[in-house]
């Protein structure tokens, strides 16, 4: 490593060439240096550059971490700090946010259960009728990309009930069965509805067995409505 950073100080100390062309922002150069960007100026010192002979400065400007790895300081009278990935490897592909993202939105995620109560399929019109769901766990799945396992987890975050009347509603909790009633609804008239839940998953993935990270963006699974009967309550005498 010291070797090759050597060769690379010394180029650019000899040379004073800028390498802008060979600099991806985020990204990373084929020979595995990591930097925002790489410029040469005259007469003007940018925020960790290194004035050379003649007024020539040539600036090595880098992430402060760029890529978790390690960091070689070439000593000398100008000297040049060049960051080095210590896991890059230029035959490895890499697994990039954009297949993360897709692989996350490919997931086959199951719609979340559906519970109504009362049961049955039948509910009184002007009566608290509660809804749950007991799909509250997270869901892992490993994949293979680009050669390399990578595990995607699926969270459920928001629930999102419609009633079948027109009416809807996005909560943070799966609801609860009686008597904990958190997510309720009134039909005002009687009738036959098809309630459904849909869910919004949050996710997160790790390459190998390397840290969580977080997924950008949201998957949401719709579910299929259930058929529910409101109806009218009638009196009736059963004694005297």
């Amino acid at each position: 490593m010291k070797s090759v950073a050597a060769a690379i100080a010394a180029a650019l100390l000899v040379s004073g060439t800028a390498f802008a062309d060979d600099t991806v922002n985020g990204g990373t150069t084929e020979g595995g240096l990591i930097a925002d960007a790489v410029n040469e100026t005259q007469g003007h010192v940018n925020p960790g550059a290194h004035t050379q002979p003649g007024g020539t400065t040539s600036a090595v400007h880098l992430d402060a971490d760029p890529c978790d790895g390690n960091v070689e300081m070439i000593e000398g009278d100008n000297p040049v700090s060049v960051y080095f990935c210590a896991e890059a490897d230029p035959e490895t592909p890499v697994v990039t946010i954009g297949l993360i993202r897709r692989a996350f939105a490919e997931l086959q995620l199951p719609a979340s259960t559906l519970v109504i109560q009362p049961p049955d399929g039948l509910t009184l019109v002007n009566f608290d009728t509660n809804f749950y769901t007991t799909s509250t766990r997270p869901i892992s799945r490993t994949v293979t990309l680009l050669g390399q396992r990578v595990t995607l987890e699926a969270t459920p975050s928001t629930f999102h009930w419609t009633f079948g009347d027109g009416e809807r509603l996005s909560t943070s909790k799966p609801g609860a069965p009686y008597p904990d009633l958190t997510v309720t609804h009134n039909y005002l008239r009687k009738g036959t509805y098809r309630p459904s839940l849909a869910t919004t998953y949050t996710g997160r993935y790790r390459v190998g067995g390397g840290p969580w990270r977080t997924i950008p963006g949201t998957v949401t699974i719709d579910g299929t409505g259930q058929p529910l009967r409101a109806i009218e309550a009638q009196p009736k005498l059963v004694s005297y």
